[in-house]
């Protein structure tokens, strides 16, 4: 019985009417990081009875083991066939365009070059003239002209001669160009020869149509190569207080077929990686060689000291970067104004989907995306959010001061890590790198360096005093020095400013501030465990102000201090 509904369904199949769907578009692409879901739509009418539906030339990258079809008509899907057609028929309108591009081009050529001789053979003529009048005189006994003649001869040679070699330079120049385009053309044509495909992909539709009328098809497929990339641009107001955050997306392609006026969609799935938890293998025991592991120690080793070194490098960038979080800015603690200031004025570019485990932007405008594996820039959302500004500086290791701004989140999507365009009122002034922010969560982005506020650090003096008469004498090292603040701009400011005091890892060895007085943390003034000391300091516009620093070391005259 099997068998007989087996040959029944393949002579149904067999006798199905085929519709070629060559003008079926895309409508509809999903962009992973390194792929894309394509849906191609056919809609038109189709008799009662077994159709089959033909998506032919599917890009080489596509998984054929993964087509989905979905629809609405009176119709039942029977099943999906993908094939592989044998054909050397690779002539298409590519190829054909480059041809007679090619022709136009040797046409010109031909052209140009019966041009040149031409003016070639008019200069030739001109100064064989020139020649024959000169000895002419000569063989007649009479060498005298006319000087008349001869200046109106001489000056009507001259504007030829000069016009002649104007127009061969120009043919100069435009035969570079024509042969520049006749070298291009004959690489996108070998190109498209080298990557000629002796067969091509197809998926076959079979449907059960009830009644004639209607239907709207749409076969999804999956096509390795496809990426898309977050890049941002952010625009900080000081007067209004606010920071506009642009989210681009840049989406790479290269499947061989056009995405023109699809409908976009970003995904931060990642469909390559396993489903499924990882699965952990046994760990063995095994008497040690030691040889072996005295080299595995020191491979180890130096491992270590490259990645500390990496470390440390990686924080001197986070301290010093623009965008990054580094630890000045993870010891701020937010200010209360941004609370104060209007809400974030939202305008969207994409909606957002969130699943389970991933989220995907729906780009509300339609897109086109070209084949030529170039970024093409698509905006997902553009958003205004209330600002909140802090200037700071660590004068000990640079006299720039530095403007940062707080904002929040408050929109629907994730920001991904990626690079960032930053704009202060108008003007660019850093390229800077951006962290993953989730939808809710407070960043720091650094805006360069503020010429508008200076803080120079001034030595005032260092000396050594001994103090004690009888018994043990103390001695005593002042640090005596001043912070001379700025503020050149029109606005009021904070400053941070940021200095520090060395540790001490011994008792009898003491520092002592002397000015200013610290004993606790307060708002103006905060040290953490390394001893690094934060000033808080509201300035005035066009204000200025000294700001005294002065300590001490102390220990046992007979102890003598490293590090001083």
């Amino acid at each position: 019985m099997k068998t007989i509904h087996a040959l029944l369904f393949l002579a149904s199949t067999l006798g199905a009417a085929e519709v070629k769907t060559d003008g079926a578009p895309i409508t509809q692409v999903t962009v992973y990081a390194d792929r894309a879901e394509v849906i191609r739509t056919f809609k038109g009418r189709l008799e009662a009875g077994d159709q089959t539906l033909i998506f032919d030339r599917l890009p080489g990258g596509t998984r054929l083991d993964q087509l989905r079809v979905e629809g609405r008509g009176a119709f039942t899907l029977v099943d999906i066939r993908p094939e592989t057609v044998q054909t050397k028929d690779v002539a298409n309108e590519q190829m054909r365009a480059l041809l007679e591009a090619l022709k136009s081009q040797a046409q010109r050529q031909q052209a140009q070059k019966q041009a040149e001789a031409r003016l070639k053979f008019q200069k030739a003529a001109l100064d064989k003239m020139l020649v024959r009048l000169t000895t002419a005189g000569k063989e007649s006994g009479n060498p005298e002209m006319d000087p008349l003649k001869w200046a109106a001869f001489l000056d009507f040679q001259d504007k030829q001669s000069a016009e002649i070699d104007r127009q061969l330079l120009a043919l100069e120049t435009d035969r570079e160009s024509v042969q520049a385009e006749v070298d291009r053309l004959n690489r996108e044509l070998a190109a498209l020869r080298g990557n000629e495909r002796r067969s091509r992909l197809l998926a076959k539709v079979n449907l059960d149509v009830r009644e004639a009328g209607e239907v709207e098809v749409s076969l999804s497929y999956l096509v390795r190569g496809p990426s898309w990339s977050p890049s941002y641009d952010m625009r900080a107001d000081t007067r209004d207080k606010t920071l506009e955050v642009t989210y681009h997306a840049e989406v790479r392609q290269a499947t061989g077929e056009d995405w023109k006026d699809v409908s976009l969609r970003l995904s931060t799935a990642q469909p390559g990686l396993q489903g499924s938890e990882p699965r952990m293998r046994p760990w063995f025991l095994a008497k040690a060689d030691f040889d072996f592991a005295m080299k595995d120690a020191a491979t180890r080793e130096r491992g270590a000291i490259k990645g500390e070194a990496q470390m440390f490098n990686n924080f001197g960038r986070n301290a010093r970067g623009l965008g990054g979080n580094g630890f000045a800015a993870n010891m701020m603690a937010p200010g209360e104004e941004a609370a104060k200031r209007k809400e974030a004025m939202d305008e969207s570019r994409a909606r957002v989907s969130v699943g389970g485990t991933a989220a995907t932007y729906v780009i509300e405008r339609r897109s086109s995306i070209l084949t030529d594996n170039k970024p093409a820039q698509v905006t997902v959302m553009r958003s205004a959010f209330p600002a909140y500004f802090r200037h700071t500086c660590v004068p000990k290791l640079s006299p720039f001061v530095y403007l940062k701004t707080k904002v929040t989140n408050k929109t629907d999507f994730t920001l991904l890590p990626g690079p960032t365009a930053i704009f202060l009122d108008g003007a660019f002034v850093a390229q800077a790198s951006l962290d993953l922010v989730p939808s809710g969560q407070e960043f720091w982005t650094y805006l360069g360096i503020d010429q508008g506020v200076s803080v120079e650090r001034k030595e005032l003096a260092r000396r050594e005093e001994t103090a004690g008469v009888f018994g043990k004498k103390t001695r005593r090292t002042v640090f005596d020095q001043v912070f001379k603040l700025k503020n050149g701009k029109p606005t009021d400011i904070e400053l941070v400013l940021w200095d520090q005091v060395p540790a001490s890892n011994h008792e009898d060895i003491k520092v002592i501030f002397e000015e200013p007085r610290y004993e606790k943390d307060t708002e103006d003034l905060k040290m953490n465990e390394s001893k690094f000391l934060e000033w808080r300091l509201p300035l005035k516009a066009g204000a200025k102000q000294d700001l005294p620093f002065r300590f001490a070391v102390e220990r046992p005259e007979d102890i003598q201090v490293i590090g001083l």
